[in-house]
């Protein structure tokens, strides 16, 4: 049952599922940013440093690890990052569900209304209908 509330408790519910998959997408950037973040702990657990041998060797072996030790700490702003983000995305999903719960409640009541209004009128038709079916029997 259409009401004038009808459009905007459309396009509340199209944000809520915007701002959801928002969060889904979040989520799963953040999963794919643990997952190498994972790898780059293994690599540098298995780097081994050089105890003899050439300087050259040595110097390759620390430039790796502290490129990896970089490229470490750049992975764990970005999930800092995102995790910022989630969380935002959640306040912002919290707040259009409130509104979109508010645009529902006040078009289920005006739903209920007409039902109700429907209800009665039916009732009185079929009452006259009722008079006016027993007046003939009567008669």
């Amino acid at each position: 049952m259409k009401t004038k509330y009808s459009q905007l408790l459309k396009v509340k519910k199209q944000k809520v599922d915007g701002i959801e998959n928002k969060i889904a997408l979040l989520n799963a950037q953040k999963n794919k940013i643990a997952v190498e973040l994972e790898v780059l702990k293994r690599e540098i657990n298995d780097l081994k440093l050089p105890k003899e041998g050439k300087f050259g060797q040595f110097v390759t072996a620390s430039f790796a690890f502290e490129k990896l030790m970089g490229v470490k700490k750049e992975k764990e702003k970005e999930i800092d990052s995102k995790n910022s983000q989630i969380i935002e995305a959640r306040n912002e999903y919290k707040m259009a569900l409130m509104e979109y719960e508010k645009i529902k409640y006040l078009e289920d009541l005006i739903i209920k209304e007409k039902l109700a209004k429907n209800k009665k009128d039916e009732q009185k038709l079929l009452d006259e209908i009722s008079v006016l079916t027993y007046k003939r029997r009567v008669l």
